[in-house]
């Protein structure tokens, strides 16, 4: 009796020996499993061997002899058993579908509970011939051993959490690198188109992207496109396409009604070209990462990311977009706001026309363009008639209101290409690039036509009211200073005066000194000291 219980104990040692081998070298929790069931088959005399444990929110189940039957109808639970026991075997586990037989005559079997400590992570069945009841000394044996196996399952969860942490703490550590480069990118670039670059060149670098799409709506809505070279999404939409898309979207979804016509699209060069047969740049479909973009509690915008399908299983592109989002918002606002402080510090408030000190340096730039390479350049002085009269009439409020007009006129009679100022009190100037005194005396006539027609209710009754213009090109300078320019268009508004206003005079050909006058001191230019040659003549 002494030398069977020394046996079965040195049997049960080895076992766990054996057990402790195959676990220590395994990689995996199914790795391990799959080396015991083995081991337990042999020691138990067993034809078939399972274990279920418990992982996460799932279940593993490894095993050996057990048909697909017999496997979905094990218990998904880890309370089948306290301790190790035999147990009757189960006819649904333990025949086919439709098999028949005698309950009698089917064979026991021994669950073995997977635990560490209290905590049970599910179990292992194990079956045996009729009859073959196991003692209780190998049911205490198969308790440790059962016990030896959760210890195993828990290391290796452990370590796969840790590794998953792991995992996870370096992507994040790589995005948060991304942002933080995409954060001191920011700072280095003034508008929104560099922005946009920048952004969308991280963004492929980051992850497999198809396209980036920017919607702006500060300073009139901008649609900014950059598509990565051979990706079918979105490179082959046009440009009216992109912006018909855009303009549905913020109505049905956001209740933004921007037509389509008022869309700009930009298209951009700035995502990684790869080579042209990447599987993942050739597919047709794909799935898009949208957020709306704020900028001071204000909608902005939107950002758009299309990848591939497959792409992006753990979120991180959808994360990056989510957090550059408000970063992409407030940088929209700001480039807003500083767009409308410069507007404001070049325009005049009153007309919305360019003020002097812009006059100052666009004229000085136009001007050195025409010295360097010869293109023409005309300047047109428009005066108000009397202007003093209709705000001593009228009063200032009705003034205002003139010089608006006059200011609306010039902006719709002019060029792309040309420039309206507000010079000053009820003076305007007028540069048409590439153009000589000719073509620039049929926009004034232009212009004074329109103005006698949209002035009419503006003033009450029948009150006369008109512009004269003075006109002046490079192309009869003598000096090549710019001066002289602003000079002649001067002394040709005041011939226009002098003949009876509501006139249109062009400076002379040739330039023969101011007049002598005495209104030459209410000119642009003052008269020169007595004794001293005219500015224009000491150029020459």
């Amino acid at each position: 009796m002494r030398k069977g219980r020394e046996g079965r104990r040195t049997a049960g040692t080895a076992l766990m020996r054996r057990i402790a081998s195959r676990i220590a070298g395994a990689g995996s929790v199914e790795e391990g499993l799959a080396g015991v069931i083995p081991l337990l088959s042999r020691f138990l005399g067993a034809d078939l061997g399972v274990f279920l444990v418990r992982r996460g929110a799932g279940w593993t189940l490894v095993g050996h002899g057990a048909d697909e039957a017999f496997r979905r109808s094990l218990p998904r639970t880890t309370r089948v058993a306290a301790r190790s026991t035999a147990v009757p075997w189960n006819v649904a586990a333990a025949r086919p579908s439709g098999e028949a037989g005698d309950p009698t005559e089917i064979p026991g079997s021994v669950v073995v509970p997977v635990r560490v400590r209290r905590q049970s992570l599910g179990y292992g069945i194990f079956r045996v011939g009729v009859g073959e009841t196991p003692s209780s000394g190998t049911l205490l044996l198969l308790d440790a051993v059962g016990a030896q196996i959760g210890a195993f399952c828990e290391n290796v969860s452990f370590g796969e959490r840790a590794q998953t942490d792991r995992d996870r703490l370096a992507r994040a550590n790589e995005e948060l690198g991304w942002l933080l480069r995409f954060s001191e990118s920011l700072h280095a670039v003034a508008d929104p188109d560099a922005m946009f670059q920048c952004l969308s060149r991280e963004l492929g670098e980051f992850a497999p992207v198809l396209g980036v799409e920017l919607a702006s709506l500060p300073g009139g809505p901008v649609v900014r496109v950059a598509s990565a070279t051979g990706a079918k999404v979105p490179a082959r939409k046009d440009s009216r396409s992109i912006a018909r898309e855009w303009s549905e979207a913020l109505a049905s979804r956001h209740g933004l009604l921007v037509p389509a016509s008022d869309f700009r699209v930009k298209r951009f060069q700035c995502l990684a070209g790869g080579a042209e047969g990447d599987a993942w740049r050739q597919e047709p479909e794909g799935r898009t990462a949208e957020m709306p973009l704020h900028g001071a509690g204000r909608l902005v915008g939107f950002l758009a990311v299309h990848m591939p399908a497959a792409a992006d299983g753990d979120g991180r592109v959808d994360r990056m977009v989510a957090s550059v989002a408000g970063q992409v918002g407030l940088f929209l606002h700001k480039c807003a706001e500083r767009e409308k402080i410069r507007s404001l510090a070049n325009h005049d408030a009153l007309t919305g026309l360019l003020n002097h000190l812009s006059f100052q340096d666009i004229f000085e730039r136009e001007f050195e363009r025409f010295r360097r390479h010869g293109r023409n350049l005309s300047l047109l002085f428009v005066d108000m008639d009397d202007f003093k009269g209709i705000n001593d009439t009228f009063g200032h409020q009705v003034g205002d209101r003139v010089l608006g007009k006059v200011g609306g006129i010039l902006k719709a009679s002019l060029r792309k290409s040309d420039y309206a100022f507000r010079y000053g009190g009820d003076e305007f100037v007028v540069l048409m690039i590439e153009t000589d005194a000719g073509r620039a005396a049929m926009l004034a006539r232009r212009i004074q036509e329109a103005f006698r027609r949209e002035i009419r209710g503006i003033l009450p009754g029948e009150y006369p009211v008109s512009i004269s213009i003075g006109i002046s090109d490079c192309g009869s300078l003598a000096s090549r200073e710019r001066e002289e320019l602003l000079f002649r268009a001067d002394m040709a508004l005041y011939r226009a005066k002098s003949a009876g206003r509501d006139r249109i005079e062009v400076g002379n050909d040739r330039f023969q000194g101011p007049p002598e006058r005495p209104a030459l001191e209410n000119s642009r230019f003052p008269r020169p000291p007595a004794g001293e040659a005219p500015l224009i003549q000491r150029a020459v």
